[in-house]
């Protein structure tokens, strides 16, 4: 079941400042005429109007509501979700939209460095890579192989090191043609 806003209100969120949001299944959604502003574009909704022409691909992250407008008629309002926000805000040239940027690429660079690990955690870690490359020989589900595939995956990530030759994965060692041998 949808639970949706009719009524636009304003959004604080550190130092975005919204003055028409809508609530949808309890997440925000900004209207254009919001998003503009917020970018101090000098024609907001017709600016974003523009921008999302351009790149049609955001209105994935648009939901659209049927609102009683200033004038009292009924329209039918898109209304952008979070992340059509934040990619109206990528695909916009403004000095707000380029400072949003780089507050964005250092928060995502800040969760891409990785912690360094301890000895004891690289042993361990290293024990359960072997755990789950021994069970991926022995499973015959789908379902938890591809399970097992996606905790390879995480366990190689913290670790560092790349994934196993995943093609080798059943193959017995003897039958196994070695590059650069010619046999």
């Amino acid at each position: 079941m949808n639970t949706v806003q009719t009524q636009p209100e304003p959004l604080s969120w550190g130092e975005i400042q919204l003055n028409q949001v809508l609530w949808v299944n309890f997440v925000p959604h900004a209207t254009r005429q919001a998003i503009g502003e917020w970018l101090e574009y000098a024609e907001p909704r017709i600016s974003i109007s523009t921008l999302l022409e351009r790149n049609p691909y955001i209105e994935e992250y648009a939901t659209v509501i049927n609102l009683i407008t200033v004038d009292g008629k009924k329209r039918d309002v898109s209304v952008y979700h979070p992340i059509g926000f934040l990619l109206i805000c990528m695909e916009s040239q403004t000095e707000k939209a380029k400072e949003m940027k780089q507050q964005i690429a250092a928060f995502v660079w800040d969760f891409c460095q990785p912690e360094e690990l301890t000895f004891k955690e690289k042993i361990e870690l290293t024990k359960l890579r072997r755990t789950i490359l021994v069970d991926l020989a022995k499973i015959k589900d789908s379902f938890v192989r591809r399970g097992l595939l996606d905790d390879l995956a995480r366990v190689s990530k913290m670790l560092r090191e790349p994934l196993p030759d995943l093609a080798l994965l059943g193959s017995e060692g003897e039958q196994l043609v070695l590059d650069g041998l010619g046999v």
